[in-house]
């Protein structure tokens, strides 16, 4: 989690300034040996963004990538929802749906591949959602959030729910659910309105959920939703609805494609009633917890809140041990008080929240509150290694303690936590999806191997996701493609001269690097196109450690200085670090390729003329000056501080080699100063500093909604007369209720001004965190990012200021972004942390 700093949800880190980035192409130092092969990225339009690292990661063996960590329905974490089509699992993991393959163990994401927008009408994130275009964009190029149920029907068509939406993914082209599809895309068919008989999508109201997916042998889609008021109480009740496919006579009704229709819990209230009549006129409680489809067509529904497991009969016949009538319901299991195996299923204690039936016709029972997998016996003999009694219930998996212990064992020794699926693969193996520790386990009911592991009959195992108990932090990828990766909330992000691109991975803690070609960076081998942890990760806080073995707290800035050395503010622990390129002396240390030194913090003094590792810093930003000074954003004693590379005259003052100084703010919280000396300024808040061509320091001063300026040398900057060492404004006025843009920037409304650059051409390039832009000040007249600008003017160059993700492959000033938190220069463009949505993107 974000540690809230100011009034905002932790920004931080930057940039590499215009200066800097001329010196890193003449300096020698860390930078990888080109090799054979390795081309620089393809040219694009201007303005044209894409994303160079991160994601939701994969494809790749599912056991070493992180599943969500995203809250997601009922305060729920991570994966909560399985099923099987063929031999691949499918999880509902929050913001996405993921594919497990049962023989290999790798996984893909066929839904939901951008992370932080919603693909649909009536819950949008995005303009083009707003307005409806997103029916029939890919699945894989939209976001969901609080997906927990999935379905997948014939021909591998799709299902997903989001809250009180429902969209499909269609396997095939045609007409389904009354619309037009192509294979692979997704589309609304409930939400947003809907009643029973009429379109799902149209003119009526649905206040409630879908918990629970299914589809029949027809492809008809069915719906377990919950919160419906009653048509005679007007208290909130359950429903199983469905939703044709194709026009037709269905559960003895004449159904139109697309439109809505209750099968279940219609006409009576919230209480528990009905068995063995007509399911129409049952009382399903509140929530019903999903839905599933036997072989026999059967329709099981975990009717959470009365604690049973009930079916809807397809037809007249003997099912699960009972007589039964067309489409009159039945309880098979729950409604009792015991916890104990071997006793009737109907004298049990349950908290069903998901039912199947297995090969043998077996009822699979997730018992969540009970951290439990139980099995119904449909006949008497041996299953999961347990001889079974018909109609009886017992344990498969848990042991009735909540908790994550277990894996490799036997599956009835383990530890569940609160259970939500379960699911059959095709091998009769039972997928269990753990929310809170992202992962998804396996219990083997046949020795062999499974998901590309040896597995023993019994026993349970982790098939997929990295993370530990309770909440993950998304982390995987190193040694792989950047673009498999995952990245949590990017927080800093710079090119060196050779275009490496490092990544301040703030919430792994991590400083990870994107290889632009083959050799050894920071000690670490690595190969062109693929991403490295280079620092953090450990337990160490020592100077002289490996980086990879030291611990990082909340990393922000980072920055490239003139000999190839990374500079990490490593905000959580007070501390600038420094980690060698290669072997040397560096700010007074001797230092060894590949290692981490304290260069600033770890003392209590803010004052001038001390030693930086006997002064107090938080470092929020760090960039080096064109004389090689270490120019710090001080966000928590609100002042820019600089320690001197050497000997001389910097900003106006004598300085010391090594020694740490003030050149803007006075240390008070607040705005005052503007035309005068910037050392008796306030500032409040600045969390980004970049030095340009000129010598100036650029400074976001983030909580006065400001970008300013600290003159270098006397003359005119930014449209501005300045005198050298005074600080001036040079974007915003102090906050407001509105912005506007391609007005003079001084006259422009800032909402928390974060990392900024100086572009190669002068442009002033910085995230506004709180509108989701990326912005530019025009130094010049002319056609920037694919965007004309007029001198001294403010521009949008990234997000049209609504959270999200969209636009790749498209013009930037037209795309979203979420949460932008860093900026920072490659020889192709603009790079941003786009945090909010897990990426590093690359305006060109």
């Amino acid at each position: 989690m974000r540690v809230n700093q100011g009034g905002r949800t932790g920004r931080l880190m930057w940039m590499v300034p215009a200066a800097v980035l001329a010196a890193l192409t003449s300096a020698g130092g860390a930078a990888a040996a080109p090799s054979a092969g390795v081309s620089a990225r393809p040219a694009v339009a201007d303005g044209t963004i894409s994303t160079i690292a991160g994601g939701v990661g994969g494809p790749a063996k599912a056991a070493g990538v992180s599943l969500s960590s995203g809250t997601g329905n009922d305060g729920f974490f991570g994966p909560c929802g399985a099923t099987v089509a063929g031999q691949n699992v499918y999880v509902a993991d929050q913001d996405t749906v993921r594919t497990v393959n049962s023989l290999t163990g790798r996984l893909t994401t066929p839904v939901g591949d951008a992370v932080g927008s919603s693909p649909g009408d009536g819950a949008p994130d995005h303009p083009a959602f707003r307005a409806g275009t997103a029916d029939g964009l890919p699945a894989a190029d939209v976001a969901v959030s609080r997906t927990c149920v999935v379905a997948v029907g014939p021909h591998g068509t799709m299902a997903v729910d989001e809250g009180g939406y429902v969209y499909v993914v269609p396997g095939t082209p045609g007409s389904f659910f009354g619309q037009q599809m192509t294979a692979g895309d997704i589309y609304l068919v409930m939400g947003g309105g809907g009643g029973y008989g009429f379109p799902g999508t149209i003119g009526t109201n649905f206040p409630a959920r879908a918990d629970g997916l299914a589809f029949d042998s027809h492809g008809n889609l069915l719906i377990g939703e919950r919160g419906v008021p009653d048509t005679k109480s007007g208290a909130k009740a359950a429903r199983v609805l469905a939703v044709p496919v194709s026009p037709g006579t269905f559960y003895n009704q004449k159904m139109t494609a697309g439109h809505v229709y209750a099968l279940a819990g219609y006409e009576h209230g919230i209480s528990y009633s009905g068995d063995d009549g007509p399911a129409l006129k049952a009382g399903l409680g509140v929530a019903i917890a999903n839905v599933r489809v036997d072989a026999a067509g059967n329709i099981l529904v975990s009717d959470e809140d009365t604690g049973r497991v009930r079916v809807i009969a397809k037809s007249t016949g003997t099912f699960y041990g009972q007589p039964m009538t067309a489409r009159d319901i039945y309880t098979l299991a729950g409604g009792g008080t015991s916890l104990a195996d071997g006793v009737p299923a109907t004298s049990a204690e349950l908290d069903p929240f998901d039912a199947s039936a297995d090969a043998a016709g077996n009822l699979v029972i997730a018992d969540a509150s009970h951290s439990e997998i139980r099995v119904v016996a449909e006949s008497t003999g041996t299953f999961y290694g347990q001889p079974m009694t018909t109609g009886d219930i017992y344990t498969v998996a848990g042991d009735g303690a909540s908790g994550v212990a277990g894996d490799g064992g036997p599956a009835t020794q383990a530890r569940l936590y609160d259970p939500m699926s379960v699911a059959v693969d095709a091998a009769g193996n039972l997928a269990i999806p753990s929310f809170s520790n992202g992962r998804l386990r396996v219990v083997a009911v046949h020795t062999g191997t499974f998901y590309g592991q040896k597995m023993t009959a019994g026993d349970i195992y982790k098939v997929a996701g990295n993370g530990p108990y309770f909440l993950t932090y998304p982390y995987s990828g190193d040694g792989r493609a950047a673009t498999t990766a995952q990245l949590d909330g990017p927080d800093a992000v710079v090119a060196d001269k050779a275009g490496n691109v490092l990544v301040a991975d703030y919430n792994n803690e991590r400083i990870r690097v994107v290889a632009k070609s083959t050799g050894t960076l920071y000690g670490v081998p690595v190969t062109a196109g693929d991403i490295y942890t280079v620092a953090g990760g450990g337990k160490s806080q020592a100077s002289g450690i490996p980086a990879t073995k030291a611990e990082l707290l909340q990393p922000t800035g980072i920055a490239v200085d003139n000999a190839g050395n990374l500079l990490i503010g490593d905000r959580g622990h007070y501390l600038l670090r420094a980690v060698a390129a290669s072997s040397g002396t560096f700010y007074g240390q001797a230092m060894t390729a590949g290692n981490i030194y304290t260069v600033a913090g770890g003392g209590t003094s803010l004052a001038n003329g001390v030693p930086a590792t006997k002064a107090e810093v938080r470092p929020f930003d760090v960039t080096v000056d064109s004389s090689g000074n270490l120019v710090i954003a001080d966000s928590a004693s609100n002042k820019i501080r600089v320690i001197a590379e050497s000997g001389g005259t910097f900003y106006g003052q004598p300085m010391a080699a090594g020694d740490i100084y003030s050149v803007a703010g006075n240390g008070a919280t607040g705005f005052s100063g503007d035309g005068g000396p910037a050392t008796q300024a306030k500032l409040k808040n600045p969390e980004g500093v970049a030095v340009d061509g000129a010598g100036n320091i650029v400074i976001s001063d983030s909580l006065n909604f400001r970008v300013r300026v600290v003159a270098g040398s006397t003359g005119t900057f930014y449209g501005v007369p300045m005198t050298a060492g005074h600080i001036y404004t040079v974007a915003g006025h102090g906050g407001g209720s509105s912005s506007q843009y391609g007005i003079p920037a001084t006259k422009a409304t800032l909402f928390y001004p974060a990392g900024i650059v100086v572009d190669g051409a002068g442009n002033l390039v910085f995230d506004d965190v709180d509108t989701d832009h990326v912005l530019v000040v025009a130094e010049s007249s002319g056609m920037f990012y694919g965007v004309p600008m007029t001198k001294g003017d403010i521009y949008i160059m990234a997000g049209p200021g609504q959270n999200g993700f969209l636009g790749d492959g498209g013009p930037a000033a037209g795309a979203s972004i979420s949460t932008a938190l860093g900026v920072g220069i490659d020889g192709t463009g603009i790079l941003i942390a786009d945090s909010g949505d897990d990426r590093v993107r690359l305006v060109s």
